[in-house]
């Protein structure tokens, strides 16, 4: 796939309308190495910042040649590392008119000829929800939010030759700032806001509506702001507030008297007015875990006061359930994709989470069936079937040029090893697949694949060096936590077979983990990498489109290989002893059950999603601005089998944490059940091993048949694992 193809894809989807080891003495004097000294580990971190570790300190390592990108972020300084995969990425790209979506707004840059010039916004309701293709189908494929609908625009007096830069980049904060030589409107932007706050300096504040003011007045003052009640030509009410006089020009225009602060929000409430005149300049997270309990913290920073000492913070829903903040309110607004939203009048929002998966680690694990047994009958068919796919050449397997492609295939044969070695004891397989395995994650580990991973000084990240086109545009950022999840678990199985491989070379494997862990996972921003740059802390799930602007904003197609990353980081950690970065990886897994169980995998019992959306069962893709049941490579060879496969694999013991019996059974029983028998390829058999997450009995027996036919698995399955992983389940 090229780049005008990756760019086509976009646009399509844009709908704007322990044990001691087995292996010889030589490879077991590697364990004597000790751990590098730029790793931090740790005793215990209870009651601890779990942010405030970070992975490592200091530049990537060397192998890592230094690039300029060819693409440069638009109205940026390039003195700090810039989002490529969050909420406010957009802006950053082209001509900087992308929208983005704060939630429960949305903001955009508006050069439209002979309109006003400013930063336009606007709220959604689900009313205003677009279904298709078929308007009026019982079940939608699809649904979007109506795009670019200036309610108000931003702007100001004499804005000529006006241009935008971004300063203050986080990850869950921006700063807007629309300037020229005349002076400049300030617009923090941040995830969660109440209030859209401009501050004007030196400029006349300028406030059009392309929808049309039908009602204009002053209804009173709050603690010396003004405050002006708008009903537009759509009847949506909003407030504005002001420390300066506002007036109504014409039905499209409201201007003041000199420069000063605006604040906006969706409604009139006395909320409203109890928090105004407080606005967040920035966002930050922090977090601790005890045992099997998290708490994470979204800290807003916050200028001016109000009568209350607190600003208007939305919550999404996976919030709401699990919040333990004071001042919840009774204002709600519909959020595009992702349900109902609640307002709460504090300046921070902290949730907490219990039933971490802290003892889901390497053993096949369900919600069912929580320890692994093995009958004599199926430790025997697990190592018929290891004999024949150890012969298999790794190394020529991996060894391609997609570090996607790659990292299945790597994970694949590291279950293996590890299959032979922790469950089937077996010191002559472990010593016939161990070391190809080894020495196929080790051209990586050396940079030495077709295509050498680099690391970009543009952007700040490690990238392909393949055009941004090929390998699913990981050259522009796409799909990181996706590619590089992959490796991480691959190299996670076999340093938990020999841990002392992770140091051998001067720390080869283990600088390579390390390095591609701060890419995707930084707890807290340096001078090298962003802040988390595929999860989002606010979403509860990660964003996988990287640096191509896109009118429906960030997406994800695959649930699963989200929290088989995560799941990765987990096991590493836990094998080099990193308890903060364990538990950071244990937090963020209990937050996707909820997120995720909500927003992409659909129950019957859901109640986020609307009603004709929830048949589908899973999302497909999930946008800020739209859900489309669909892939970005199509949908089936039979029926929709490649939109629910991706939401699968890899099936692995964290599967069944998130993938709960009752929703596994709905989606087999209302979607899978029908086709199942006619898919001709490796999907049947992803299809298959996700089964046993509520019928253990039934997929074993598929994978245990006498007639087994191995093109009926994926290229990042092998038959081996799925024989562990469901004959552990049957006992």
């Amino acid at each position: 796939m090229g780049l005008r193809d990756l760019k086509n894809a976009f646009k399509r989807m844009d709908i704007h309308h322990g044990q001691a080891p087995l292996f010889n003495q030589n490879e077991a004097s590697s364990s004597q190495q000790q751990q590098p000294k730029q790793h931090s580990q740790h005793s215990s971190i209870d009651g601890e910042d779990i942010f405030n570790h970070p992975i490592a300190i200091g530049e990537p390592p060397k192998m890592f040649k230094r690039n300029h990108h060819e693409l440069t972020p638009q109205g940026c300084t390039l003195n700090q590392p810039i989002q490529t995969n969050n909420f406010s990425n957009n802006l950053t790209l082209e001509d900087q008119t992308f929208p983005i979506w704060t939630l429960p707004y949305s903001l955009w840059l508006t050069k439209d000829p002979g309109q006003d010039f400013g930063l336009a916004l606007n709220h959604t309701d689900a009313n205003q929800r677009v279904f298709g293709p078929e308007p009026d189908a019982k079940v939608a494929q699809f649904y979007f939010n109506p795009p670019r609908i200036k309610s108000f625009v931003l702007s100001g007096e004499g804005f000529n030759n006006v241009k935008m830069t971004l300063h203050d980049h986080r990850k869950m904060s921006v700063t807007a700032r629309l300037e020229n030589q005349q002076g400049c409107v300030e617009v923090p932007l941040i995830q969660g806001m109440g209030f859209i706050t401009a501050i004007y300096d030196r400029i006349k504040p300028i406030i059009a509506s392309q929808v049309g003011y039908q009602e204009f007045k002053k209804t009173g003052q709050i603690d010396g702001l003004q405050k002006y009640q708008v009903k537009l030509f759509n009847q949506v009410v909003w407030s504005i507030y002001s420390d300066i006089e506002l007036k109504l020009t014409d039905p499209n225009h409201i201007v003041g008297q000199s420069p000063g602060t605006v604040q906006i929000c969706r409604g009139d409430s006395s909320h409203y007015d109890d928090a105004v005149g407080c606005y967040p300049t920035g966002a930050d997270i922090s977090g601790t875990v005890n045992g099997d309990r998290g708490e994470y913290r979204i800290k807003y920073d916050i200028k001016g006061r109000s009568r209350s000492g607190k600003t208007i913070i939305w919550a999404l829903p996976h919030h709401q359930e699990v919040v333990t903040s004071d001042g919840d309110t009774d204002l709600k607004l519909d959020s595009t994709t992702k349900g109902v939203m609640r307002a709460y009048k504090t300046n921070e929002l902290v949730m907490q989470e219990q039933d971490l998966p802290i003892d889901v680690m390497w053993d096949p694990w369900t919600t069912f069936a929580k320890n692994a047994h093995f009958s004599d009958a199926t430790l025997q068919l697990i190592r018929q079937a290891a004999t024949e796919e150890v012969k298999q050449d790794v190394v020529g397997m991996a060894d391609i040029d997609s570090m996607y492609t790659s990292g299945k295939i790597l994970d694949k044969f590291a279950y293996i090893a590890h299959v032979c070695h922790f469950i089937l004891k077996d010191e002559g397989l472990t010593n016939e697949i161990l070391p190809k395995v080894k020495q196929a994650i080790e051209i990586f580990a050396k940079n030495e694949q077709k295509f050498p991973l680099v690391y970009d000084t543009t952007w700040k990240g490690i990238i392909s060096s393949a055009e941004p086109g090929a390998d699913f545009g990981n050259s522009n950022y796409n799909d990181h936590h996706f590619h590089y999840g992959y490796h991480i678990h691959a190299i996670a199985l076999v340093a938990h077979i020999d841990e002392g491989w992770l140091h051998v070379n001067n720390n080869l494997v283990y600088d390579y983990a390390i390095a591609l862990l701060r890419d995707i996972a930084s707890p807290r921003a340096d001078e090298f990498f962003p802040q988390s740059r595929s999860f989002c802390w606010y979403h509860g799930h990660s964003f996988a489109h990287g640096i191509f602007a896109s009118g429906d904003g960030k997406d994800e197609e695959s649930s699963s290989e989200d929290y088989h990353f995560v799941y990765g980081m987990k096991l590493f950690a836990n094998v080099v002893r990193d308890q903060a970065m364990e538990s950071r990886a244990n937090l963020m897994l209990a937050i996707m059950r909820r997120s995720m169980n909500m927003y992409m995998l659909y129950s019957d019992d859901n109640k986020i999603e609307p009603s004709k959306f929830i048949p589908n069962k899973v999302a497909g893709i999930s946008f800020e601005n739209k859900i489309d049941y669909s892939t970005y490579f199509g949908r089936g060879t039979i029926g929709d089998e490649w939109i629910h496969g991706i939401h699968m694999l890899p099936i692995t013991p964290i599967s069944g944490y998130i993938r709960g019996p009752k929703f596994v059974k709905e989606e087999w029983d209302q979607k899978l059940a029908p086709i199942v028998d006619r898919i001709p390829d490796g999907w049947k058999g992803i299809l298959m091993l996700n089964k046993a997450l509520f019928d253990p009995k039934s997929s074993y027996d598929w994978f245990a048949r006498k007639d087994w036919d191995p093109a009926q698995i994926d290229n990042g399955m092998s038959r081996t694992w799925s024989l562990t992983y469901t004959g552990a389940l049957v006992g």
